[in-house]
This record gives structure tokens, sequence and C-alpha cells, in this order.
């Protein structure tokens, strides 16, 4: 599978992009559990890559991050985070040029219609 997502219930969701190709993912897909989370936003913590090309992530058509060769950087250690995806614009895109392999560590702001533990409803 090209891309993969690995979504925690209160807690990040991990990203796994692997071959050439455009990517497009949005608020929905970091969703843990569709009947409880709705997703406000998203911001990237941290980014893992190895490519023989570029790497591109877009959000709003707006070229966000290009990462060459191969890398990590930890954002989240700076005290810092690249804002992606709201509620305005809730949608971003990787794009992967020749080849290569892209994990990220998304950190969500959520809102629950039900307790994600009890299940009783909220409102």
């Amino acid at each position: 599978m090209p891309i993969d997502f690995n979504n925690t219930l209160r807690g990040t969701s991990i990203i796994r992009i692997e071959g050439a190709g455009t990517y497009v993912f949005s608020n929905n897909d970091l969703r843990a559990s569709p009947n409880t989370e709705s997703i406000t936003s998203f911001d990237i913590k941290r980014l893992n890559w190895t490519t023989n090309g570029n790497i591109q992530i877009h959000r709003n058509s707006s070229n966000i991050a290009s990462l060459h060769n191969a890398g990590e950087i930890r954002l989240d250690e700076w005290g810092y985070s690249i804002s992606v995806g709201n509620t305005a614009w809730p949608n971003a895109n990787v794009v992967v040029v020749t080849g290569g392999t892209l994990f990220m560590e998304i950190s969500k702001q959520s809102t629950f219609n039900v307790d994600p533990y009890t299940g009783v409803s909220l409102s």
C-alpha cells in the first residue's frame, strides 16, 4: 500500500508513504474512530525520509517542505511544528518524485461527539 495511516485516539497519527506519486490526505484520514472523532486541524511533528529524487509536501497549493536525499527532522524537540491541515484547508498532499519513503508523525486537534473511553454521548 503506497500510503498507510496508523491513528491513535487522543494521540498522534503516523503516515507512511512509499513510492513515486502524488498522495492526498485530509483531516478525515487521521481519525482513529470515524464515529467518535472529528479532526479540526493537524500539524507535522516529525519527518523521516529517504529518496533518490525529492519529496514535496504541499498545503493549499503552497510548498511547505522540500526534502532531498535522506534525513530526519524532529520539529517537536525544537518546540515547533508545521501547521498543515485545518478546517479552511483540510487537505495536504505529498509528491514523491522518482521514488522514496516518507514517515510523518502528526499531532492532531480533535473534538468528540461521544466520550472515546465510555461511549457516552457528549451532547
